[in-house]
């Protein structure tokens, strides 16, 4: 076995052997090459990424300067980005998910050296993988170790400097690194996305088939029931089974400034265009030229959740704009008529007359 053998086998290895020193020198003369290249020239910089990294997906983003030792060993997925003064070590696989975001200044290392003093002056090494799941977001100057996996929806605080892996939906910070509290979003998405399984008849609530059905671990199973029965979502029955309390999954309160996306049927999306035009005929015939949350909550007896989305609706179809006014943000009618808005095709509503 030779050494680059040994290296990508994690086992002990030199790393001054010529063969893989000829390596890193091919690549820090690419990366040379790269760190250069002016920032405009998009696709000269993605062409010269793609040739030193071994595997890259779409909408690849990193900004100069980059270093990383082979290249080849590096895999990245969909919709990736790093702030500038990326390096990784990459002596073994470095696995990056979809949808991931770095600061500036992060490391990625996967090389360590031995603890006895002799061993470690003949020039040893050694090289872990390190695994990064989808959505996980570093923040600036973070330090990954080798051998570490960060799970999918991680955050890891800027400044730390993370030894052991992270498990998915958390927030890691400091030095080392540990846990300080749960990815939130994530928990409430994932309650959305299991209440409307279950009011679908999809699955039976129970520890064991949130697992399957959801491809997460025992511990993360139960913090979810025990958050849905605490939401008054669902009743335990008995043996760990649970039903659910509620009727609609619009019924569920989430707590305020969690953001989630609701499954959308054409009931729901019908209704909601429905509560649009009605807020904007009684807005416009009151003379005003903006509204709000709490109008909308006052007017259709909605939570503030539905009321939040009925406002991204209109803005997503040029309805409403935000505007900045005295430092604070006003949600201004961008129509003057009920006749200038264009209520999707499949959406059959009573306009008032």
């Amino acid at each position: 076995m030779n050494e680059k053998e040994k290296m990508l086998a994690g086992n002990w290895y030199l790393a001054n052997d010529a063969q893989l020193v000829t390596e890193r020198t091919t690549t820090r003369t690419l990366l040379q090459r790269y760190n250069l290249t002016i920032a405009s020239d998009f696709m000269g910089r993605d062409a010269q990424l793609r040739q030193i990294l071994g595997k890259a997906g779409n909408n690849l983003k990193i900004e100069q300067p980059f270093w990383c030792d082979y290249g080849k060993n590096i895999e990245i997925g969909e919709n990736f980005y790093s702030n500038f003064g990326l390096t990784i070590l990459d002596g073994a696989k470095v696995t990056i998910g979809d949808n991931v975001k770095f600061g500036p200044n992060c490391n990625l290392y996967t090389v360590t050296h031995p603890k006895e003093t002799e061993k470690r002056n003949q020039g040893l090494e050694q090289a872990l993988p390190i695994t990064i799941g989808n959505n996980v977001w570093l923040g600036g100057n973070v330090t990954i170790l080798p051998g570490v996996s960060i799970g999918d929806n991680a955050i890891i605080g800027a400044g730390s400097v993370v030894t052991k892996n992270v498990p998915a939906n958390t927030i890691f910070a400091g030095v080392p690194a540990k846990k300080i509290s749960v990815n939130y979003d994530t928990e409430w998405q994932t309650i959305i996305d299991i209440t409307d399984k279950a009011l679908k008849g999809d699955i039976k609530l129970s520890t064991s088939n949130i697992q399957r059905d959801f491809s997460i671990g025992y511990g993360r199973a139960v913090q979810l029931l025990s958050m849905m029965e605490d939401a008054g979502i669902i009743k335990r029955i008995d043996n760990g089974k649970y039903e659910l309390s509620i009727k609609s999954i619009y019924d569920i309160n989430i707590p305020e400034g969690i953001a989630v996306n609701f499954p959308e049927d054409l009931e729901y999306y019908t209704a909601n265009w429905q509560l649009i035009v009605n807020v904007l005929d009684f807005v416009l015939k009151s003379g005003k030229d903006s509204l709000s949350v709490a109008l909308i909550q006052k007017i259709c007896h909605i939570g503030y959740h539905r009321a939040t989305l009925l406002i991204d609706t209109m803005e997503a179809n040029d309805i409403v704009k935000r505007e900045k006014q005295n430092g604070k943000t006003v949600i201004k009618l961008a129509i003057s008529s009920l006749n200038e808005i264009e209520i999707p095709s499949s959406v059959k509503i009573d306009l008032p007359k």
